[in-house]
């Protein structure tokens, strides 16, 4: 244990220049600069709290600098989102919510691209997918490349939406992960 002058010389090199008050009981509590950001017990009441840092030791930290391939890279997603709403909007309307009657076509084989419905054909195989029925996920995979451009470019759509429709009980990431699958069997 060191002696009561070496105590006191050691005191007299700590300086204290922090001041709170303890939310519990109120009491003015001094605590050396070297307290800061860490936790203390007040001396009056025990109370825990956060000894907060001086303001003269707090170092700002600097911004990033921009990344200009990730600022095109946002733009291109805005611009393909911007072009997937525009091409739902040409189609007739929103892709049908599986919940609401978007189920299966119940038809068989290949259809042309022109009577094909790309929307329900796609919520088709994600739902499809979902409740392990391989057989009639690959025949609407065969159906939606007879669609061709248009199933290939709705699919992409889906891939960027920040708000992609539900597709009943499939959860959406496992359903995005459904779609990643079907885009690359449509690039194929």
């Amino acid at each position: 244990m060191p002696s009561r002058r070496l105590r006191l010389i050691l005191w007299e090199e700590i300086t204290v220049a922090i001041e709170i008050h303890c939310v519990r009981c109120g009491k003015t509590i001094r605590a050396p600069d070297n307290a800061g950001g860490k936790r203390g017990r007040c001396p009056g009441c025990g109370h825990e709290m956060y000894i907060p840092v001086p303001p003269d030791q707090i170092e700002e930290i600097p911004l990033a600098p921009v990344d200009e391939d990730e600022e095109r890279k946002a733009a291109e997603l805005r611009r393909e989102s911007i072009r997937y709403a525009a091409m739902v909007d040409r189609s007739g309307g929103a892709p049908p919510d599986p919940r609401k009657g978007g189920g299966r076509s119940g038809r068989g084989g290949q259809a042309s691209s022109t009577s094909i419905d790309v929307a329900k054909e796609v919520a088709n195989f994600v739902l499809a997918m979902g409740s392990s029925q391989f057989e009639d996920a690959e025949a609407v995979v065969a159906r939606l490349r007879g669609a061709g451009k248009k199933a290939r470019e709705y699919v992409q759509g889906l891939l960027v939406d920040q708000m992609p429709p539900k597709f009943g009980k499939v959860q959406p990431q496992i359903a995005k992960n459904f779609l990643k699958a079907l885009s690359d069997r449509l690039e194929g």
